[in-house]
């Protein structure tokens, strides 16, 4: 039915380009050519062709789909008879034999609304447990529950990209897509705002050797090294919290500390809206109820500005060892596993 199939990933650790290198091989079965596509930051949509398949498989960030994929397939080129199957991956958790799957909420059926919009017939949308990355929070799994979920998301890809092949439809989600409309809210504020902030949680500890490698392969190219002869990562607002840069450092250098946590919690949950709209409604009798949205454009404004100027502020101090001894050594990741998808290499997912 396919002249080719064409994968499109997003990936940080390797999941999403598991699930691509799944699809792809899956093609190859059944003799269509296939193809994989990294998507980055910066780099301009690629033409589907016609009588194609066009798998696209990204992580779930706040219940929703990243910024870089909706834009990416928002400036696709019209998909006239050409066919698409989206399959987001979700953070699935194994504890004690117990499995715990991930919840992508709207992050699949976005996608698939987007490209519609652009001219392309979706034939499927499931969500795809990968074991879950985020080390900022979690240890990494262990081989064993990451093997076992892997071998799960396997099995699920490889129903459903044959499904299509074949012809037919493959949908699943709507519970998953339903719970994402309800946590429509939280998702959009994490695009807009907490994305944003948890951008600034990262740091090189002492072990920073500064070979730049973070900087590398970053999908959203939102690493850069600043500093004199000792160069040091510095996160800007672009950062996905893909977790790449953390899992895949060879000197493990790269960390999250509770302090900076708290202290970014306390900087953003100053009310410096409610003090403007007093001020206001003291010096000129206005009151912010009346304008719409100017309440939160303050407070976001303030935010930002808070945010960037408290975050150079610790970058130009994580220039003194003793404040990188310091924050390093009451940081809760560097007793966290790392964790990389096993039988992907960095030339692989960082091209």
């Amino acid at each position: 039915m396919y002249q080719k199939l064409a994968a499109f990933f997003m990936t940080g650790t390797g999941n999403s380009y598991r699930i691509a290198d799944w699809s792809c091989r899956i093609a190859g079965e059944n003799a269509i050519p296939a193809e994989l596509h990294q998507i980055k930051s910066g780099e301009q949509s690629l033409a589907i062709p016609k009588g194609a398949l066009a798998v696209f498989t990204y992580p779930t960030h706040g219940f929703t789909a990243p910024w870089l994929m909706m834009k990416y397939v928002w400036k696709l080129p019209q998909g006239k008879q050409t066919h698409a199957l989206v399959m987001p991956s979700r953070a699935g958790v194994r504890v004690k034999g117990i499995f715990i799957p991930g919840l992508e909420g709207t992050a699949g059926y976005l996608i698939a609304l987007l490209l519609w919009l652009r001219g392309y017939t979706v034939r499927g949308v499931m969500g795809v447990d990968m074991p879950s990355n985020w080390t900022a929070v979690h240890w990494g799994l262990s081989k064993d529950n990451a093997a076992v979920i892997t071998g799960m998301a396997e099995a699920k890809v490889k129903r459903g990209v044959q499904t299509v092949l074949a012809g037919n439809k493959h949908f699943d989600g709507l519970v998953q897509v339903l719970i994402g409309l309800i946590l429509a809210k939280i998702s959009l504020m994490y695009l807009i705002l907490a994305q944003l902030v948890l951008a600034k949680l990262f740091f090189a500890s002492d072990r920073c050797n500064g070979c730049a490698l973070c900087r590398e392969i970053c999908p959203k190219q939102a690493i850069r090294m600043t500093g004199g002869q000792e160069r040091r990562p510095y996160w800007s607002y672009s950062c996905d919290s893909c977790m790449a840069c953390m899992n895949y450092c060879p000197q493990k250098a790269i960390e999250v500390s509770p302090l900076v946590i708290l202290l970014f919690a306390y900087l953003t949950s100053i009310p410096v809206a409610v003090y403007a709209g007093n001020w206001l409604a003291k010096s000129f009798a206005i009151e912010l109820e009346q304008l719409p949205l100017a309440g939160f454009s303050i407070q976001y404004l303030y935010i930002l500005l808070a945010v960037a100027v408290t975050y150079r502020l610790l970058h130009m101090a994580l220039g003194i060892r003793p404040v990188r001894n310091l924050l390093g050594a009451l940081s809760h990741t560097r007793f966290f596993r790392r964790y990389q998808a096993a039988g992907v290499t960095l030339r692989q997912i960082h091209r």
